[in-house]
């Protein structure tokens, strides 16, 4: 019995491991089937609005953060003469919004001083919102356009879904032929910037978060296979 029982306590111990190392090995595997993406930024096409001429706002109608309807009124100012036409008296103009949108900021509050075209209110389109990571050339490398990303952060109660658009290509002159970089500066020049677009049936998720907030990106590296290498689309 004494050798019964310690081949059979044995037997145990030996499938406990085997199940362990299987349970490593897929937690490996899965780990290596991502590519985390830390501080994605999500950011917005400003939409600024401005009055045609010069003068003097003398109302807004609007707050940040307010969702407004295409041609709803956002501000008024009061235009200055004309020196062509100075029988001519101030007239009164009303800014309205070109587009359905949100409003980010107001650039010249009540009483505020502006040129002809200055932005007095911007918005943005919050139903075309997008997050934007660094990542580096041996990140990219493991990336291909249109993989399938899970987004997490603040303002989210689940992980949006999300779809690797494209890389914003590299502009300028290569510092790096310049003045000698420190390592910081040589890492941040090598990094490069991903586009992840939330998907379809996710928009909604993500017109409610506000602009300039910072989220992680998981891309599934198992999707999009054979499309285009995202190293490849830096230019």
């Amino acid at each position: 019995m004494p050798v019964v029982r310690t081949f059979l306590v044995t037997v145990v111990l030996l499938a406990a491991a085997a199940a362990g190392g299987t349970y490593m090995v897929q937690n490996r595997l899965a780990d290596a089937a991502y590519v985390s993406l830390d501080d994605a930024v999500l950011t917005a096409d400003a939409l600024p609005v401005g009055s045609t001429g010069a003068g003097v706002v003398t109302e807004v109608l609007v707050a940040e953060q307010a969702r407004v309807a295409a041609g709803q009124e956002l501000a008024r100012v009061r235009l200055a003469e004309n020196p062509a036409r100075p029988a001519r008296s101030p007239r009164t103009e009303t800014l309205r919004a070109p587009q359905p949108g949100t409003v980010s900021r107001i650039d010249i509050a009540v009483g505020g001083v502006m040129s002809a075209g200055e932005p007095i209110v911007t918005m943005y389109d919050h139903t075309r919102l997008s997050f934007e990571a660094k990542a580096t050339e041996e990140q990219l490398r493991d990336l291909r356009l249109g993989m399938a990303a899970k987004i997490t952060g603040p303002g989210l109660s689940r992980p949006v879904a999300g779809t690797l658009d494209h890389v914003k290509p590299r502009v300028g002159a290569d510092p790096m032929l310049d003045a000698p970089l420190t390592e910081e500066q040589k890492v941040a020049h090598e990094r490069l910037t991903v586009v992840l677009v939330p998907r379809t049936d996710d928009v909604d998720a993500v017109s409610a978060l506000v602009p300039g907030l910072r989220y992680t990106v998981e891309v599934d590296t198992n999707t999009a296979v054979g499309r285009t290498p995202a190293v490849n689309s830096a230019g």
